[in-house]
């Protein structure tokens, strides 16, 4: 295709990239002023015209088009196109798909050759027509995973239905389009790379992430079925980017300019960076196909700044980096053919705070990221807890923390504000940044899907003492005390009196070789013995240490919530059914047992019967393992 001239227009191109936390910076040009006369929100070309009384195509075969886009930190770039055909239903029932070759910095060469080809974040670029400057529609769609300069385009009649009361968009969007066996032909000899076209693939979002590594983020959004569910497009595939730390950089929102929506933004962004398609007062058009595709949404939309095209085209689309300014407004629908927004609009935003305390660190550090999608809740918590841990021990492997937790919430079948709170203790030798995040998310996960109530949560408030070492204790020996003086428990046990309380203690060591830990002592309890004890009895302390973590724990897993009152109740997890009602689930995930407790079961016999009873002491970090303290009476 031969480039040409055309009006100015101002603008950027839209690129879809998610943002969540990262570390890797992403930047977004603003966009050029629009000149004199240029039109924002352009009427949508009439894809049908009447001829002796039938309906026709409006659109031709060659026929010219201009669109704009983003490639870096300048103004938005114009790119040239020609009409290839259209695919009948190709978006989804009622929708047709059109299909355009195009041409434009980083798109293709100077010679015409594929350079980025159609990327990852192009998605919402606007394409005009050249003689009359109306929209035709956005680049949405590829053919393809390998570079090429082929495009969908989604009509602008159905972008700007977005807005229409009763609007006529079909609900859900095939995976897979097909074209007819004409069309696809017609497709395929018209390529600059011929070969069958019979289906169109969204131009996925280029997930980006800052304020957390990559590669944890996508590791906590997996552990979320939650967001699996409700935002899958949030659930992993990011790549690091820039964007976190609350950027108050005001990017504009203009045509062709970039645009970021995001689930969250502060230390922890999340979102998806794509193009502007146009605005018309306060109301923003971009990406021509869906985000989450949630119908309504609660997503917030910022502008952006791009930083570079990275083409790959091997193991994935072309991408855009980019990075994320303000939040400019509230995303109100997410539906097949694009998503609207409403710039000035506040979002209802739920806040993430941490604080972080270590040795390296003079003070606290405090993170806090807003959260305008309740499903990312529980990704959000875990990724700020592991980015937490990272930057304030600098390291991945060991650790030892004692964490608090505070859960500010609403209830629909109780009124008021409520508020859930638990402390944890943690300390492994390996991947510690994933284990102290767990817990947290899990209980923010939980009471989201609780499946009895509507919950909303408006924030939650973490707490962290960190160490950088491993220091796991086990029980090696007991005390108790008599007479003023802690005494060590023999070989014997210890002889009790019937009718006495008596003061015990343990002596911990270094759970194993990898712990620093030191030799210490527990906290005390007081063993109550009946007057009509007999014989012999036995104290048992456990350990409280959980066996592990694993990597395919998900969070609040029913599973693992079973198995937790299976652990408290004794009672074989196969028999349970789970709880009831809110109250029982709340209950249930406050009485976990802390890891840095040692419980103890006394157990001896009466003329009655049996006689069972539990303690708990409380060593200087998580305790494994158990110690078994024999007691004989007398009188």
């Amino acid at each position: 295709m031969a480039s040409r001239t055309w009006r100015s227009v101002a603008g950027a191109t839209s690129t879809v990239a998610l943002i969540a936390g990262g570390i890797v910076a992403v930047s977004f040009a603003a966009p050029a002023q629009a000149a004199p006369g240029d039109d924002p929100c352009p009427a949508a070309y009439p894809l049908t015209q009447t001829v002796g009384g039938s309906t026709v195509s409006n659109l031709t075969a060659g026929q010219p088009v201009t669109g704009l886009t983003s490639v870096d930190s300048g103004p938005p770039v114009e790119f040239t196109g020609e009409y290839v055909g259209t695919i009948d239903n190709g978006i989804a029932d009622g929708l047709d798909m059109l299909v355009f070759d195009l041409e434009g910095p980083r798109i293709t060469n100077a010679d015409g050759t594929v350079d980025a080809g159609n990327w990852a974040g192009i998605s919402g670029s606007p394409v005009y027509d050249d003689a009359t400057g109306a929209l035709i529609g956005s680049v949405s769609y590829g053919f393809t995973s390998a570079l090429s300069p082929r495009a969908g385009v989604t009509p602008a009649t159905y972008i700007y239905d977005l807005t229409a009361p009763g609007y006529s968009a079909s609900a859900q969007a095939p995976a897979t389009v097909k074209a007819s066996r004409a069309e696809a032909a017609a497709i395929a000899r018209a390529s600059s790379n011929p070969a069958p076209l019979g289906t169109g693939h969204v131009l996925e979002p280029a997930k980006q992430v800052s304020g957390v590594n990559a590669a944890l983020a996508n590791t906590f959004a997996k552990k979320s079925p939650l967001l699996q569910k409700k935002s899958p497009a949030l659930a992993g595939g990011f790549r690091a980017g820039a964007g976190g730390g609350g950027s108050d950089v005001d990017y504009p929102i203009v045509p062709g300019g970039s645009i970021a929506l995001t689930a969250s933004t502060g230390t922890i962004t999340t979102g998806m960076v794509g193009t502007v398609t146009a605005v018309c007062g306060a109301q923003v058009f971009a990406f021509g196909h869906p985000a989450n595709f949630t119908g309504t949404s609660t997503m917030t939309f910022n502008g952006a700044q791009t930083v570079t095209i990275q083409e790959d085209g091997i193991f994935s689309p072309s991408f855009k980096i980019a990075n994320i300014g303000r939040v400019k407004g509230v995303i109100n629908q997410d539906r097949v053919q694009g998503v609207v927004g409403t710039l000035g609009q506040a979002p209802s935003a739920a806040t993430v705070t941490t604080s972080a305390t270590a040795p390296r660190l003079a003070a606290p550090r405090v993170s806090s990221t807003s959260v305008s999608e309740q499903e990312a809740l529980p990704y959000v918590v875990a990724s700020q807890i592991g980015s937490d841990a990272i930057s304030a021990l600098n390291q991945y492997a060991a650790g030892d923390a004692l964490m608090s937790w505070t859960i500010t919430y609403t209830r629909s079948g109780s009124a008021g504000v409520k508020t859930f709170k638990r402390t944890q203790r943690y300390s492994t030798s390996q991947g510690f940044p994933e284990l102290v995040a767990f817990d947290a998310a899990s209980d923010v996960e939980a009471l989201l899907t609780n499946g009895f109530e509507k919950v909303r949560i408006s924030s939650v408030a973490v707490s962290s003492s960190l160490q950088p070492t491993y220091r796991a204790v086990k029980p090696s020996r007991a005390q108790y005390y008599s007479k003023g003086t802690w005494h060590w428990v023999g070989r014997n046990g210890i002889k009790a009196k019937r009718g006495s309380t008596v003061p015990v203690r343990l002596r911990v060591v270094a759970a194993d070789a990898d712990s620093v830990a030191r030799p210490a002592f527990t906290s005390q309890t007081k063993v109550k013995i009946s007057k009509n004890a007999r014989g012999t009895g036995k104290l048992v302390f456990e350990g409280q240490a959980s066996s592990g973590y694993s990597e395919d724990d998900e969070f609040a897993d029913d599973d693992l919530l079973a198995l937790l009152l299976a652990e408290e109740t004794g009672e074989d997890d196969e028999e349970y059914e789970g709880p009831s009602n809110l109250n029982e689930l709340l209950d249930l995930l406050s009485s976990q047992q802390r890891q840095d407790n040692a419980v103890g079961t006394l157990t001896y016999k009466t003329k009655r019967g049996k006689v069972e009873s539990e303690r708990t002491v409380r060593g200087p970090s998580v305790v494994k393992g158990t110690l078994k303290v024999r007691l004989t009476f007398k009188k």
